[in-house]
């Protein structure tokens, strides 16, 4: 009596591990889509309770940019001193601008200077608290907080710029122009001196940012990627081409035996 035939187990191959330098992934295999995870941006724990731990040129940093935000405030109220107290300046422009214009009734140009001034200081106003608020949050750890100060650097340095190329006006008290315009410029000193304190390389464990090496990694993972799918459309036209050739020799074979 013959023993049961046992066929043997079929078992898959296992599946081909993928580039290595793929974070994310066992054995190296990659993501979806077969590309490699961008290396994580921001503090994994969130914000820090307060930037008393923060790295000193991040505090640095941060004071800089309250002083910042106490000059703009500054030279707000005094602008707001400077319409009120003469006008003619903001006379002459408003009535630039309405002279096409048909007024409500009721309102005289000289309202209109006096809500134009106010509107001007709100705007300053509201500025400058939102300011505070991205300078508390990007002491803390805040990357994108630290990007707007950053845009608000650009800014106040080109402000201070044309600030200082520009003509003294015509009318208002010379103290309150001298004092608008060194607010203005020391501002668009500063700005940029607490932006590069907080920018520093060594401040990037603070706000969650990759370092050289992760970076470096992830762009040779990318490198391998490219190269294996380079790799891959070769085998893919290659195998294209002979499977064109065999269907070519398999036709030419079949006519010929036709023939006969």
């Amino acid at each position: 009596m013959n023993a049961p035939h046992s066929s043997p187990r079929r078992t898959d191959p296992p599946p081909p591990a993928g580039p290595p330098g793929f974070p994310g992934y066992p054995a190296g295999r990659p993501g979806p889509g077969g590309m490699p995870e961008p290396p994580k941006i921001g503090r994994p724990d969130g914000l820090a309770p307060s930037v008393k731990d923060a790295p000193e040129q991040v505090r640095d940093g941060v004071k800089i940019w309250y002083a910042v935000s106490g000059l703009q405030l500054l030279t707000g109220i005094l602008q707001l001193v400077l319409n009120l107290t003469d006008r003619r300046a903001l006379n002459r422009q408003v009535t630039l601008q309405t002279r096409d214009m048909e007024l409500p009734a009721g309102v005289t140009v000289g309202e209109l200077v006096t809500g134009y001034a106010v509107a001007q200081f709100l705007l300053t106003l509201l500025s400058v608290v939102v300011c505070v608020w991205l300078i508390s949050r990007a002491g803390r750890g805040g990357y994108r907080p630290r990007l707007f100060l950053s845009l608000g650097s650009v800014y106040l340095a080109m402000t201070a710029l044309m600030q200082t190329f520009a003509g003294a006006p015509e009318t208002g008290s010379v103290v309150l122009i001298v004092l608008i315009g060194a607010g203005t410029i020391v501002s668009g000193v500063l700005a940029p001196v607490g932006w590069w304190l907080m920018s520093r390389p060594e401040n990037r464990d603070w706000f969650g940012l990759p370092g050289e090496k992760e970076l470096a990694e992830f762009t040779a993972a990318l490198d391998r990627r490219s190269a294996d799918l380079r790799k891959q459309r070769q085998e893919e036209r290659k195998n294209s081409r002979r499977d064109r050739r065999d269907d070519g020799d398999g036709t030419s074979g079949g006519s010929g035996r036709k023939g006969r």
